[in-house]
């Protein structure tokens, strides 16, 4: 699995397999992502190989820290020490993202309530704003 930042400053790849592909919908990734919802592919952290670019890190919370790229600022990864060996992998920052289908959903409590309505909007090839 290849992946990079938007600027392509930052390449990295993972060698192992995928554990996860999650939504996750609680109020820190909310928040720290300014969207309804975020998407990850959880791997092991000993398969993951930075190519190229260099990271920045924030630590948002207790138990999770951000990583970056410190030219365009794509994230790239979390990591929790409470998921310790695992590096949880922006969906986005991944180049074959397309192919890739979250099979789950967690922290639902937290879920905006029109999430769930997101496949009935209208469609449109390109924006109209």
């Amino acid at each position: 699995m290849e992946g990079s930042c938007n600027c392509k400053s930052v390449q990295f790849s993972s060698s192992y397999e995928i554990r996860a592909i999650v939504n996750c919908h609680c109020n820190l990734c909310r928040k720290m992502n300014g969207s309804a919802f975020s998407s990850y592919v959880v791997v092991a952290e000993e398969g993951f190989i930075l190519k190229s670019g260099v990271l920045k890190a924030v630590q948002v919370s207790e138990n999770a820290s951000k990583s970056f790229c410190d030219n365009c600022g794509t994230p790239i990864y979390n990591q929790n020490p409470k998921l310790a060996g695992l590096k949880i992998l922006y969906l986005g920052s991944i180049d074959n993202a397309p192919n890739l289908k979250p099979a789950i959903n967690i922290y639902c409590e937290s879920q905006l309530q029109w999430v769930n309505q997101i496949a009935t909007l209208p469609n449109f090839e390109q924006g109209v704003v």
